[in-house]
């Protein structure tokens, strides 16, 4: 009797296990269906590629992108491109605000079909008086075109200049949260301008307005270390 009722057992044991390897078989074919993909926390990169496929690069602004008072070829532009050995095209332009970047967004940008376009703004927007609220309307702007497009936006915060340093240091606090908050890589190239205190560094000035040729190259060098 006792070896009945243990058969017994065995075979309902048996059963019990077909059931649960049964269950899991098709818990895993319906799975496979159903595979989510990795996300990727890099804005415009694939969690497949890892690199960018589109190379090149717009950088829109005013004349700190133009490399005023050199010329275009001393630009941080230029050593960019060099450095990361990529097309860069220099689409800076002297008193310009975010609105004027906006209005040549379509022509300068997004006709050149790139794969990243570094946005530089702020300074001719303090310099000029704008309204905070204004210059980020145009920037969110900017933004939403860069990215319907399916370009990467880069943020490139504005930098020290004498008489507006309240107005700059808005823009940048906007800037650095609205950059945060959209996942939006940005580049700060006061790191490699100024000392604490918002000064120049030692060389890499012309009238503590303007980089020099130096000054211009330390910019370009920085870029490169964030965006290689």
């Amino acid at each position: 009797m006792r070896t009945y009722r243990l058969e017994i057992r065995l075979i309902q044991v048996a059963v019990g296990l077909a059931v649960i390897i049964l269950i899991a078989g098709f818990a895993g074919f319906w799975g496979q269906g159903e595979k989510v993909p990795e996300v990727s926390t890099n804005p415009g990169v694939t969690a497949d590629d890892s690199t960018l496929s589109n190379t090149k690069i717009v950088a829109l602004g005013d004349s700190f992108t133009l490399g005023y008072p050199l010329d275009p070829e001393y630009s941080w532009t230029t050593r960019l491109a060099e450095v990361l050995q990529v097309t860069v095209v220099n689409k800076g332009k002297s008193y310009q605000t975010a609105k004027d970047l906006l209005n040549r967004f379509d022509t300068d940008v997004v006709n050149e079909k790139p794969g990243r376009v570094i946005i530089f703004s702020g300074i001719g927007d303090a310099l000029q008086g704008v309204p905070l609220s204004e210059v980020q309307t145009n920037i969110k702007a900017m933004v939403e075109k860069a990215k319907s497009n399916h370009i990467i936006p880069i943020l490139a915060l504005p930098i020290e200049y004498p008489g507006v340093r309240e107005a700059i240091n808005e823009t940048r606090e906007w800037e650095l949260a609205y950059a945060k908050e959209e996942g939006i890589l940005t580049l700060d190239f006061s790191t490699a301008l100024f000392d604490s205190e918002g000064k120049y560094l030692d060389g890499l000035t012309i009238d503590d307005k303007y980089p020099n040729a130096k000054g211009y190259k330390a910019m370009g060098d920085y870029a490169a270390q964030v965006l290689k």
